[in-house]
């Protein structure tokens, strides 16, 4: 499996992009499609267990290199103001909850 390129942007690309990023972290370790899975779900602040924090944190830094313009202001939002550890699966689901709200596939679908 490839790691996926960088994100256009272009509303029309999210659901190929995401599926190949899906595919790529699922292929690093297997428990990754849950863990977003449940990201997306999550209602509410996200605190992330000790033993997740080493993956979270592996997300946070690709999806700083995968992504560019408002997608990666998006994740810069989510970085601590005081060095601490990132919160990979909330900047998941915040890029999820953005780019599903933009595409009209996902609009049509509802």
């Amino acid at each position: 499996v490839d790691k996926p390129g960088k994100y256009s942007g272009e509303r029309g690309d999210w659901r190929l992009w995401k599926a190949r990023a899906l595919g790529w972290l699922t292929a690093v370790h297997p428990d990754f499609g849950r863990f977003l899975a449940e990201a997306e779900s999550h209602q509410g602040d996200m605190n992330v267990p000790l033993s997740l924090r080493e993956m979270s944190s592996f997300l946070h830094t690709e999806l700083l290199t995968w992504l560019i313009g408002t997608q990666l202001a998006l994740v810069l939002r989510r970085l601590p103001l005081g060095g601490t550890e990132t919160n990979g699966f909330a900047a998941w689901r915040t890029l999820c909850e953005e780019e599903e709200r933009m595409d009209p596939v996902a609009q049509v679908a509802v």
